[in-house]
């Protein structure tokens, strides 16, 4: 099995802060990182260490953060499948509290001009799924993309919208759950998308409009799997220091689990176990040096 990650890679300037500010306020910032982020990174990342056959597809621009970028997917032997020099590539401001709870505010880049010549080189037949971000399906990247994947033959969509679901453009949205996509969300959107105040109900209605199952995750509570019937997947203990990447790690997870060959309980508990583990770390992804696989999964394929 291989994976298509679409979507984009960006630079996280991650400022730990008590509290987010009030207007006018002056406050100070506790601590500083940078990191290589975005969605299709993260997700990538959790393929990378589990050994799953996959192609990370990001646009790379040309300036200072894309230079960044660039030598971080060489370090980690990507190939570099969409080089653009008429921009540079974007960076995410990322405000985490006390709490771990994180605030972003997005300055976009190349990743969010797509360009139909960027897809027309993928050979689609070449992959059995394919990740997407809800964060690159707004405005023209959203209609060329979605209209690129309707054009192939992808078996399983996996699609997660992320908190900007109410702002990509109905005829987009339409056309991507007209694609029967496997939808990986959390409460809110969920329930801000159906504008249900019910979970099941959401759930319910998720599943009825793309006939496929869904995936919501539950914070603490874990993970709601719907299909044919609702299945709640408990989550594991952590101490929460930072909660950016949590979601693109969790669907990571079911993606690699998946394409190992585990069935969906499985798939749920061991994206739990990354999610938790990720929560409690600094940094908005998994690194490699954090990673151990016997961590997660005991029984080996």
């Amino acid at each position: 099995m291989k994976i298509l990650v679409l979507g984009n890679a960006i630079v996280d300037v991650i400022l730990n802060i008590k509290h987010l500010p009030q207007t006018g306020d002056d406050i100070y910032c506790e601590k500083q990182a940078v990191n290589i982020g975005g969605c299709a990174y993260n997700v990538a990342t959790i393929l990378k260490h589990f050994n799953v056959n996959h192609d990370l597809v990001v646009p790379i621009g040309e300036g200072s953060y894309a230079t960044m970028i660039k030598q971080e997917l060489i370090h980690e032997g990507y190939q570099l499948h969409i080089q653009d020099d008429r921009a540079d590539n974007g960076y995410c401001l990322c405000l985490v509290e006390d709490g771990g709870e994180r605030t972003f505010i997005t300055v976009p880049g190349i990743e969010k001009d797509y360009k139909l010549e960027w897809l027309s080189q993928l050979d689609a037949s070449n992959y059995d799924a394919v990740y997407l971000s809800g964060y690159d399906m707004e405005g023209k990247s959203g209609e060329i993309i979605s209209q690129w994947l309707s054009e192939q033959s992808i078996p399983n969509i996996y699609f997660a919208p992320g908190p900007r679901i109410t702002f990509i453009e109905e005829e987009t949205m339409n056309k991507l759950l007209n694609l029967k996509p496997i939808l990986h969300l959390n409460q809110s959107e969920a329930l801000s998308f159906t504008q249900t105040t019910e979970l099941l109900e959401a759930a319910q209605s998720l599943v009825e409009r793309t006939q496929n199952e869904v995936f919501i995750t539950l914070g603490e509570k874990g993970v709601l799997h719907y299909h044919e019937m609702a299945n709640f997947i408990p989550s594991v203990p952590a101490t929460v220091v930072n909660t950016i990447g949590a979601g693109d790690s969790h669907l990571g997870a079911i993606l690699a689990m998946r394409a190992l060959g585990y069935d969906t309980l499985t798939c749920c508990e061991v994206a739990n176990k990354v999610a938790a583990k990720v929560v409690s770390l600094e940094s908005s992804k998994l690194e490699k040096e954090n990673f151990n696989k016997g961590d997660f999964l005991l029984c080996q394929h």
